[in-house]
């Protein structure tokens, strides 16, 4: 079994940015529906809209009290999907204590991911020494 990496983004740092913090507060369906979506269709939210079924099924367990349990499982597949740290056990307690924040740490980290994935960061310029330009 390989290393499991740290989490690029913190659940203590869910205030940053501040749409998403919002989002996951007020319309935490939304942000769920969009973590959903860019690891199981597509990373840069081609075609994703905010009313979907992913937000629908998460909006149905809220009115039950149950909605956490969709957000466990999806952080579960987060850190296998990406090797990151945790267990059950944290994926448990961050998705029933910490709702919100944990909403906003699933979008972040998954964002970064996917990101990264496609080369979208960390991509320099290559920078070329002596370059001469011809007369």
């Amino acid at each position: 079994m390989s290393a499991q990496q740290e989490w690029h983004a913190s659940g203590a740092d869910c205030c940053s940015p501040l749409g998403t913090c919002c989002m996951s507060w007020f319309l935490p369906c939304v942000v769920y529906g969009r973590v959903h979506h860019r690891m199981h269709k597509d990373s840069q939210l081609q075609n994703w809209s905010m009313f979907n079924g992913d937000c629908f099924g998460y909006y149905a367990l809220t009115c039950c009290g149950f909605q956490w349990i969709l957000q466990m499982m999806q952080r579960g597949e987060l850190r296998q999907k990406y090797g990151l740290k945790g267990s059950g056990c944290t994926d448990c307690l961050c998705a029933c204590c910490c709702t919100p924040c944990d909403l906003a740490q699933q979008d972040k980290e998954a964002e970064f991911r996917e990101n990264e994935k496609a080369g979208l960061i960390n991509v320099q310029p290559n920078k070329m020494d002596n370059m001469q330009y011809g007369s």
